[in-house]
């Protein structure tokens, strides 16, 4: 029974989207009785972090989440059937078609499928309050700089 002590613990603190569970903050005097006597550390050093700092409101999450459905699934979609219909044409209508052709669109379209997750996050709405264009582009040219600056690990800090 020990070894489903882990799998039980990941259930008590779920991760992901969504508000996060504020955390007590320890008193100066139970920091005190943990640290020993040589290994104090400033308190001052100790940042508070406000609760709902980097969660991405529901609002958001499901607005990139209905993009990014469209985005990728309508290319996969077509990159998918075309695996069929290549075999119809080869089988079927007895039409040689070359090997590099299925490989050329399959490529073309699962590559617009994954630029899609990309633009599916980017050309949403980030603001709670404000739904967006239907086509995005307004919101995906101010969020770019953004992504690819989140990309590189820098960080805004005010």
């Amino acid at each position: 029974m020990s070894h489903l002590a882990p799998i039980c613990a990941t259930f008590k603190e779920p991760k992901g989207f969504g508000p996060s569970q504020k955390k007590k903050k320890k008193s100066k005097k139970m920091k005190r009785d943990y640290v020993e006597d040589g290994d104090e550390e400033d308190d001052d050093d100790e940042e508070e972090e406000e609760p709902d700092r980097g969660v991405i409101p529901e609002v958001v999450t499901n607005r990139m989440m209905n993009r990014m459905a469209v985005s990728v699934g309508i290319p996969l979609g077509i990159g998918l059937l075309f695996f069929p219909f290549f075999y119809y044409l080869k089988v079927g209508l007895k039409i040689d078609v070359p090997t590099w052709v299925p490989f050329i669109v399959s490529f073309f379209f699962f590559g617009s499928a994954l630029l899609g997750v990309s633009y599916g996050i980017v050309s949403s709405s980030w603001d709670p309050l404000r739904e967006g264009s239907f086509w995005g582009w307004t919101e995906a040219q101010k969020n770019w700089p953004v992504f690819w600056q989140s990309l590189r690990g820098g960080s805004r800090k005010n």
